[in-house]
């Protein structure tokens, strides 16, 4: 509903009203999937008490975790079969071979 004499001022009004009627349908309709929830006996957010959700939460990592390492699994650490070469100056760390029989330090 507009006015002819200053419709601007109105407009957002209405749209106001109209932001508040759809939050409190939101709100009302999450109540009732929380009751139909409960119902069946199944958990919901609005439902469940902190332990229960950190309990969740923590059951979901754990599930990326295995999820993360089932694509790429943990490789072992690389070891050489002879002792490192300290001849060399300022080589304080072991040497490490990569591609090709590259010497690496780390």
């Amino acid at each position: 509903m507009t006015s002819p004499i200053n419709p601007a001022p109105f407009a957002r009004l209405n749209a106001v009203d109209a932001e508040i009627a759809r939050r409190k349908q939101e709100v009302l309709s999450g109540v009732m999937a929380a009751l139909a929830a409960h119902k069946e006996g199944n958990d919901h957010p609005r439902l469940m008490t902190k332990e229960r959700k950190e309990a969740l939460y923590i059951a979901e990592i754990e599930r990326r975790e295995h999820l993360e390492m089932a694509k790429r699994p943990v490789m072992p650490r690389p070891f050489t079969t002879r002792p490192p070469e300290y001849e060399e100056w300022g080589d304080f760390m072991d040497a490490r071979f990569g591609r090709g029989g590259a010497q690496r330090q780390e």
